[in-house]
């Protein structure tokens, strides 16, 4: 199942990583370089899983912060996010490889939501 979620999360940083507040009162993180690439106007699309809940999120980020835009299992958001067609990219943190798409505009990614629950 998918859940729509709505607003801005307030985040933190720690270390290069953003720490961000899930809907479900657990905390995920992702680069601190997608937040720098917000301030340039550029929006990154990512899923993150919360361990605490099971749930998994689809969140984008902005030039002030990330907001989820989707929520729902693990197998459906991986499912959402291969489906986005916008190009993936990766970025290397200490062991571990954090992937995301970058969006033509902001107006494109409301755009893909909006269609996303019409389906």
């Amino acid at each position: 199942m998918v859940i729509v979620t709505k607003g801005l999360t307030p985040s933190a940083l720690v270390k290069d990583l953003i720490a961000l507040p899930t809907p479900c009162n657990d905390v995920v993180y992702y680069p601190a370089n997608l937040a720098a690439l917000g301030t340039q106007g550029e929006y990154s699309v990512f899923q993150t899983l919360s361990r605490k809940s099971g749930l998994a999120y689809i969140a984008v980020t902005h030039p002030d912060r990330a907001k989820f835009k989707l929520a729902g299992s693990r197998n459906s958001m991986c499912k959402v996010y291969e489906a986005i067609p916008w190009p993936e990219f990766e970025l290397t943190y200490e062991d571990t490889t954090f992937y995301y798409k970058i969006a033509p505009s902001l107006q494109e990614i409301e755009n893909y939501f909006i269609n996303l629950k019409k389906q």
